[in-house]
């Protein structure tokens, strides 16, 4: 367990824990672009670790590009925003804003639950372990077109439990809170009948066509940061795929049909 800024997060080795804070305090800019962080051996000590643990986060982080190592002379931020990635791994706010489509969100719902086993088996935990649930409906203009309830394990929930979802992105806010920022997804998408319930908050008929997207957003460590299940209206969006032969590989996107 590390002790880290306004929260204890106790997820994976130390170090990724002590990686993820200086995250998030650089994108917070407690630490400005171009300037030292604290000396090696002072952060070690506001930790509580070794020199050996402290370096190892470092040396993730100037991996990771938002740092550099200058030798004799110290640690330099390289970003005071850290960005998180969007297409692909962001949420589908994220995703269409790039395509230059502006989707508002109306948060239903923001609570701790237990997770049942389908969303136990997700995220790795224990059923009946806390998670974090936001239920929110996206809307294109006045238009209802996705609702998703996303699903925040352990340390990540407690730490965005106070957040305020109808203004700040939920990855935002894991990488600003957190310094968790998601490099994979596993997506699955199948078409459904879409119940009463959620019918009627998309304003569509019970049964009609839709599609169900299943999602694992994980970090650089494997660890699971979010599960969202979103269910989409099949005559207001779609998605593609575009493939092609290079380093790259696929594309993946939403649009508004």
């Amino acid at each position: 367990m590390v002790g880290v800024g306004r929260r204890t997060v106790t997820v994976g080795p130390k170090y990724v824990a002590i990686q993820r804070d200086l995250v998030r305090r650089i994108g917070r800019a407690e630490f400005r672009v171009g300037a030292a962080l604290p000396s090696q051996r002072e952060l070690s000590q506001e930790y509580g670790v070794s020199l050996m643990t402290l370096r190892q986060a470092l040396s993730a982080l100037e991996e990771q590009g938002i740092v550099e190592q200058v030798t004799g002379r110290g640690t330099f931020v390289r970003a005071h925003r850290v960005p998180y990635p969007a297409t692909g791994l962001g949420s589908i706010a994220d995703e269409l804003a790039v395509q230059g489509i502006a989707m508002s969100t109306r948060v239903l719902r923001v609570a701790m639950a237990s997770a049942t086993a389908p969303v136990a088996d997700r995220l790795g935990v224990l059923v009946g372990e806390p998670v974090l649930e936001v239920e929110r409906l996206r809307l294109v203009g006045e238009l209802p077109v996705v609702h998703q309830v996303s699903a925040v394990p352990g340390p990540f929930a407690e730490a965005l439990a106070d957040a305020d979802f109808d203004s700040a992105s939920l990855y935002g806010l894991l990488a600003e809170r957190c310094g968790a920022i998601p490099v994979r997804a596993a997506e699955s998408i199948t078409p459904l009948a879409i119940d009463a319930g959620v019918a009627g908050l998309l304003g569509v008929e019970p049964g009609a066509l839709g599609l169900r997207s299943d999602r694992l957003a994980s970090d650089a460590h494997d660890t699971a940061l979010v599960y969202d299940r979103a269910v989409l209206v099949s005559e207001r969006m779609v998605v593609t795929i575009e493939r092609e032969l290079s380093a790259a590989g696929s594309s993946f996107q939403y649009r508004v049909d």
